[in-house]
């Protein structure tokens, strides 16, 4: 069945008549030409998970609703440089299909793009809930304003109990931790890291991860590293 966004989808009971969003209807009436009796999934990306059936008058009516299950850890908190717009675009959507908890825009020596408040809140969740509707992810990433570097560094060690970061050299004798279930995946800007930033990391007990044979851009690495920390610290 199609997916659709619903932000009200917690606070509805079986029976109630549901609104969605102008885009969201369009695309369920206008393009999709959905006919009386025919159902489709609704999320609101916290979780809640419903399943509508069309009535007549192109109205929706709520048949049930429950609460996905948490996800499994490790929860991977991306810290980013944010590239240029449509790069950008990319990791937030591909990050998403991977189920990243928590996504933290970074501002580093070296960075690039500024994301503001209104696009964060507006263009990167409508970004996030696409991905999240195609795969199937119940949650969309949680996000935050542009953070400092230092400040970024602190953050995660207070929420994460491991910290990698995209390095292109030092990465040979580390110790990696056996399990951990929130892990910090630090990317830096195009020109990468400063040394001084790089300094800081490893001072905090952060790990360089590198990997494949060559430097990385920027959207492949975030989303490589994701896959592989998950897939590293997922206990399976």
């Amino acid at each position: 069945m199609h997916r659709f966004r619903c932000d009200e989808l917690e606070g509805l009971k079986p029976g109630a008549s549901v609104r969605l969003e102008k885009s969201e209807n369009a695309h369920l009436f206008k393009t999709l030409r959905a006919a009386e009796g025919e159902r489709c999934l609704l999320m609101d990306g916290r979780g809640n998970i419903g399943e509508a059936e069309v009535a007549a008058g192109r109205t929706l009516i709520l048949r049930s609703r429950e609460s996905a299950a948490p996800p499994e850890p490790p929860a991977v908190h991306l810290y980013i440089a944010p590239p240029r717009r449509q790069k950008m675009d990319q990791i937030l959507k591909q990050c998403t299909e991977l189920g990243v908890r928590r996504i933290v825009p970074v501002i580093c020596e070296r960075s690039v793009s500024l994301p503001d408040s209104d696009s964060i809140n507006g263009r990167w969740t409508e970004l996030m809930f696409e991905a999240c509707k195609q795969s199937g992810n119940a949650f969309v990433p949680e996000t935050c304003g542009s953070i400092r570097f230092p400040d970024a560094v602190n953050d995660s060690r207070k929420r994460c109990g491991a910290c990698f970061f995209g390095a292109v050299s030092g990465c040979a004798e580390q110790e990696m931790p056996g399990t951990c279930r929130d892990i910090a995946w630090f990317i830096g800007p195009e020109g990468g890291f400063t040394e001084a930033e790089e300094k800081l990391m490893r001072v905090f007990g952060f790990r360089g991860l590198h990997f494949g044979n060559w430097v990385l851009r920027v959207e492949t690495a975030a989303v490589c590293g994701t896959a592989i920390l998950m897939d590293r610290f997922a206990g399976r």
